[in-house]
């Protein structure tokens, strides 16, 4: 992941401090990220933070009882906003601005089968395929 999208990805979950590489991010999920992580991607793509985990795939009741509570995000939860956050940031590093990535994101995809990115991001697999097609927008290779 390229520096400027690393520090993105920091700013996007709302980290104090800036990252120097994604393994930075370890063990930032294992301890759990703070709910209001959730709500900082979410207020980047001018969702609630409610319709992002859902989006995720994640409980809503779940996320509801720890953002009321302010207590951690599982690791299962953390990993599954930090996927977000970075594909969100190297959206907006291939797309020009998070306006753009934030439409791409939340449109349905001729090259992803007519899947919407965003929902994609709950499996590892999705995630991947979401970042080869950035990777191909970013070489301008369509499908």
């Amino acid at each position: 992941m390229a520096a400027t999208a690393l520090r993105d990805t920091a700013r996007i979950l709302g980290l104090k401090r800036s990252l120097r590489t994604t393994l930075e991010l370890m063990p930032v999920i294992r301890r759990g990220l703070s709910p209001s992580a959730l709500e900082h991607v979410g207020k980047e793509l001018e969702m609630s933070a409610q319709a992002t985990a859902e989006s995720l795939g994640l409980a809503t009741r779940t996320i509801a009882r720890r953002l009321k509570d302010r207590t951690p995000l599982s690791i299962e939860e953390s990993e599954r906003v930090v996927r977000l956050a970075r594909v969100l940031a190297r959206a907006t590093e291939v797309l020009g601005t998070r306006e753009k990535a934030r439409r791409w994101l939340l449109s349905a995809s001729r090259a992803l089968g007519g899947e919407v990115p965003i929902g994609m991001l709950d499996t590892d697999i999705g995630a991947n395929a979401v970042l080869e097609e950035l990777g191909r927008i970013d070489y301008g290779v369509f499908a």
